[in-house]
């Protein structure tokens, strides 16, 4: 498993650091004390429009999954009825799932990496992580063994592609 960015991130100096680094409301307005002690000042519109765009995000992005095999990991979700991919630290390209084509896995043009994508999907992965959404996927697992919810059985034919490719 690989590294993954803890904190928040603040829009001031543009970094995510430790959550000791922000105030009560300094998390709200993402400015950490520092930056709020410069009296860096960001434009409320943009403020708005970046937790309008993270909370749309975080409602969009559901049905996260993490999966092992053999030595890599994935961090599987589902974004407006598509099926993406990303290695489980996040650091690799966002790849969507076409189930009817030749070529399983495309880089996605929808969801480009960005700050407000990053923070929902470091999120996403602690919260993926802290309900045990987790599967250690073998070879040879028969499909009714494996204990996934109804909700995250879309994603057996991402694992077998996954597998298929590896």
């Amino acid at each position: 498993m690989g590294s993954k960015k803890r904190g928040h991130y603040c829009i001031g100096c543009g970094d995510y650091l430790p959550n000791e680094k922000f105030s009560g409301k300094g998390h709200r307005k993402h400015l950490c004390k520092e930056c709020k002690r410069k009296e860096i000042t960001v434009s409320s519109e943009s403020t708005s429009e970046y937790d309008r765009k993270l909370y749309l995000l975080s409602q969009g992005i559901r049905n996260c999954m993490l999966v092992y095999m053999q030595n890599e990991g994935f961090f599987l979700f589902e974004y407006q009825r598509s099926r993406y991919m990303i290695s489980d630290d996040l650091n690799s390209k966002i790849y969507v799932y076409q189930e009817n084509s030749e070529q399983k896995f495309i880089v996605s043009e929808a969801l480009q990496k960005g700050e407000i994508l990053m923070e929902v999907l470091y999120k996403k992965y602690e919260e993926t992580m802290e309900n045990g959404h987790v599967l250690d996927y073998e070879d040879g697992v028969e499909e009714e063994y494996l204990e996934i919810s109804k909700k995250r059985r879309q994603f057996l034919g991402v694992i077998v592609a996954i597998q298929q490719v590896m």
